[in-house]
């Protein structure tokens, strides 16, 4: 026997061996894009059930995405947001992370975690509705933070607060005082004035069940205020 015809077994068996790598290759890389795709459908589909709240971004995380849908549950959803508006409340620059989202919309999502501003002009609103805001009181922000502006007694007034979270209510107190150009110590005032201007409260009652303010933080623009829960029931 020739050393050409131990040669051709054997470029026989390279020959499949390749032909069932590119196989297998094949079939991977079939899997990934047909995932993807997947993928692509279901972020779709989600940023159109919350159209009705604003234009959203939607990323599907975690891979495969094909058996997390088999599951019926998907591992981690980030929605992101320029504007949203829910049960009337505007929010802007929305970031947003649920976990273990059910592709059952009846089902409560998992965890969410989220980080809104809800705008000057909607705290104002709010303070109006929910709390005993002053005619002519009206929320601004300054370097240090945010501030009620209007008039007392006649004169221009300018009220340093102080605003935190609790629960699903946003409490506002007032901790400094200037009327006109004098610095008036709070306590000098008396109890029908001071109980207009501090221990507001604002109330979002409306908020997804589950979900509950952790912490608030003044902004340029508003308040900007971060979010958590578990079991909660986005309608």
């Amino acid at each position: 026997m020739t050393t050409r015809e131990y040669a051709r077994p054997r470029s026989r068996r390279r020959t499949l061996i390749v032909s069932g790598i590119v196989v297998v290759l094949t079939l991977i890389v079939g899997a990934i894009a047909a995932d993807r795709i997947v993928d692509s459908l279901t972020e779709q589909r989600i940023a159109e059930g919350l159209k009705s709240y604003g234009e959203t971004e939607v990323d599907v995380e975690g891979f495969p995405v094909l058996t997390q849908l088999a599951a019926g549950r998907l591992d981690a959803v980030r929605v992101t947001a320029a504007k949203a508006t829910y049960e009337g409340i505007e929010f802007t620059n929305v970031d947003a992370k649920l976990f273990d989202v059910p592709t059952d919309s009846s089902r409560p999502v998992g965890t969410v975690d989220a980080e809104a501003t809800i705008p000057l002009t909607t705290i104002d609103r709010l303070a109006k509705e929910k709390a005993s805001l002053p005619d002519g009181m009206a929320f601004d922000s300054s370097a240090s933070g945010l501030v009620l502006t209007g008039s007392l007694l006649g004169q221009d007034v300018r009220i340093g607060i102080d605003t935190r979270a609790e629960a699903r209510r946003i409490l506002v107190s007032a901790t400094t005082l200037q009327l006109g150009s004098a610095q008036v110590d709070l306590s000098t005032l008396p109890g029908f004035l001071t109980s207009a201007i501090s221990d507001i409260v604002i109330d979002l009652e409306t908020l997804p069940a589950g979900l509950e303010l952790t912490d608030i933080k003044p902004a340029d623009d508003g308040l900007r205020v971060s979010l958590h829960g578990s079991g909660v029931m986005l309608r």
